[in-house]
């Protein structure tokens, strides 16, 4: 009888310790205090670009022509899914749309913002 109780017991206080660390999870799309984005659920061909999008998606608005790439770089707190680079023009692409396939490209000229624009997202 005492070993059905310790096992109740034990399993109830594992049971519960599993729920709290579930619930302090960042939900997906969010970025914890190490810089690292919480992917989406596993039934997405590609969770992490999911998660990277939602993020993507909640700051790409306050990007805006004339920043420089200090500023951008700030702003997205992480590294572009794409990058091109020629000559003194360079594109970060970020994926803002995982469902509709939207990569939004942010496009410097001489390390300033020149313009942003949306462009339907191939993957590689």
């Amino acid at each position: 009888m005492k070993r059905t109780i310790l096992a109740v017991s034990v399993a109830a206080l594992t049971l519960a310790g599993c729920t709290t660390a579930m619930n302090m999870a960042l939900p997906p799309g969010r970025m914890s205090d190490a810089g690292v984005i919480r992917p989406c659920h596993r039934d997405h061909r590609d969770a992490q670009a999911c998660g990277n999008a939602l993020f993507n998606h909640q700051v790409i608005a306050q990007i805006h022509t004339g920043q420089t790439l200090t500023d951008v770089r700030a702003i997205m707190r992480h590294e572009a899914e794409r990058r091109t680079v020629d000559g003194s023009n360079e594109s970060w692409g970020y994926i803002t749309n995982y469902n509709d396939k939207v990569m939004t490209w942010i496009a410097f000229t001489d390390r300033k913002v020149s313009s942003v624009t949306q462009q339907p997202w191939v993957r590689d």
